[in-house]
């Protein structure tokens, strides 16, 4: 089905029924010029089909991701590796925790990607990059868990991270052949699990 692209001119924080291209700009032309009354509006731009429907979200598809671990059928463990913008990492570990992950590595990290060289503001702090500086500042995450608990921590990650503008980062996911507990000498499965985690919050064996 193609894709059409609807426009509304609205009230900022309304909604209102999808217009087109034609009457939106016979409607702005039509509007007296512009006095100050303290009210705000703003240009809601969406992309719907012909039948003025909305595609699911981009926010939707991160809530049923599933990981292809197909390549390593017999690891146990794997290492997610996320880097996110550092204004969500507070975001993100509540609702790790929340979930019973209690294991994690993180770090403040620079790279480029699409987002490379633009800056960004949240909380009256500027992150990001310059034209003379093409790195922007990231938070890296590196969580190691069993195999069976993949798919709902990189779900979490993907969307307390997501924010839908250019920068919101990647995930990836690596094969750990083994695990060590330093001061038990643990290995394996006993080395990874923590009291209260995952598996002790679901009941679910390998969780």
């Amino acid at each position: 089905m193609s894709a059409a692209v609807r426009t509304s001119l609205v009230p900022a924080g309304a909604c209102s029924r999808p217009w087109n291209a034609t009457r939106f700009t016979q409607a702005l032309a039509a509007r007296p010029a512009f006095r100050s009354t303290g009210r705000r509006l703003a240009l809601h731009v969406c992309n719907a089909d012909a039948n003025g429907r909305q595609p699911a979200t981009p926010f939707k598809a991160l809530e049923s991701l599933s990981v292809d671990l197909s390549g390593f059928p017999a690891c146990r463990f794997f290492r997610v590796e996320a880097l996110i913008r550092p204004w969500r990492l507070a975001r993100v570990v509540e609702q790790l925790n929340a979930s019973g992950i209690r294991g994690m590595t993180v770090s403040d990290v620079k790279g480029a990607g699409v987002q490379g060289g633009r800056r960004e503001r949240y909380g009256g702090t500027e992150f990001g990059g310059s034209s003379d500086r093409y790195l922007v500042d990231k938070t890296r995450m590196d969580i190691v868990i069993a195999r069976g608990q993949v798919d709902s921590v990189v779900r979490i990650i993907a969307g307390a991270a997501h924010t839908g503008e250019i920068g919101d980062g990647k995930i990836f996911v690596h094969p750990v052949a083994d695990i060590v507990r330093i001061r038990t000498g643990e290995t394996g499965a006993m080395a990874e699990r923590m009291e209260g985690g995952m598996e002790d919050m679901t009941g679910i064996r390998g969780v």
